[in-house]
């Protein structure tokens, strides 16, 4: 497999001052390309959207097997990381050449949450409202859930109502470290992540486990019962005849 590198990193939005990025150095390993670098900005606060593309679908799509300091909300600074999995991504048989493109901006979020990121927690099958502002009414939204960075489950095509009612299945499992992505269905580019919260489940295990101790309290009762009916005195003799 041969690598061909071209580096572009666009920054957008309005009265952007200076920027630098650098890549410092390039690992090639046989399962992975590790990119080092560095993003400078004069602009306090300030996080970028960064992605790497390829010539392999004519740089459409941004790669998905890539870890580090990648996606949204990027914070500048030195010694910057990007692990790309690359035989995960092209399959452990290709063979051919790749052009590699960074791609990064200014990192504006398209829609805001409304009120999302103040609960901490979510019960599954119990339907809950969630409320947003911003974008327009072309955009067709993915709600995606993610469990640090697994998918989990995917509410396609929500329409930008600015409000959308959500019901987690039973089939997700209860835990931590849960995130909402919102994505416009025609542009990646276009992408949201919530605050991190936890999933509960709809009714705890300790209340479904009094049925169980009811019902076995019942039955010792009703054991008990017949013990005791053992215990009856002896019907009194017959008479005797003279």
């Amino acid at each position: 497999m041969k690598y061909i590198f071209s580096i572009l990193f666009v920054v957008l939005g309005m009265f952007v001052q200076a920027q630098e990025f650098i890549i410092k150095t390039v690992e090639l390993t046989p399962d992975k390309v590790i990119l080092h670098y560095d993003l400078i900005d004069s602009t306090k606060n300030r996080t970028f959207t960064v992605y790497v593309y390829t010539s392999r679908d004519n740089f459409l799509a941004p790669l998905t097997r890539t870890s580090g300091d990648i996606g949204l909300e990027v914070k500048p600074g030195s010694n910057r990381r990007i692990t790309w999995n690359s035989k995960e991504e092209l399959g452990a048989y290709f063979e051919g050449d790749v052009e590699l493109e960074v791609r990064g901006r200014v990192y504006i979020p398209f829609i805001r949450f409304d009120g999302f990121n103040e609960v901490k927690s979510r019960k599954r099958a119990v339907p809950f409202l969630v409320k947003w502002s911003g974008g327009t009414q072309q955009n067709i939204l993915n709600f995606q859930l993610y469990k640090n960075e697994k998918l989990v489950y995917t509410f396609p095509n929500v329409p930008n109502s600015h409000e959308y009612k959500l019901t987690i299945p039973s089939s997700v499992s209860p835990g931590d470290n849960y995130r909402l992505k919102v994505s416009d269905s025609k542009n990646k580019d276009q992408q949201v992540v919530s605050s991190g919260f936890n999933i509960k489940r709809k009714v705890p295990l300790a209340l479904k486990a009094l049925p169980i101790i009811a019902l076995g309290g019942a039955a010792y009762a009703l054991a008990g019962s017949s013990k005791g009916s053992s215990d009856l005195s002896e019907p009194p003799p017959a008479p005797t005849t003279k």
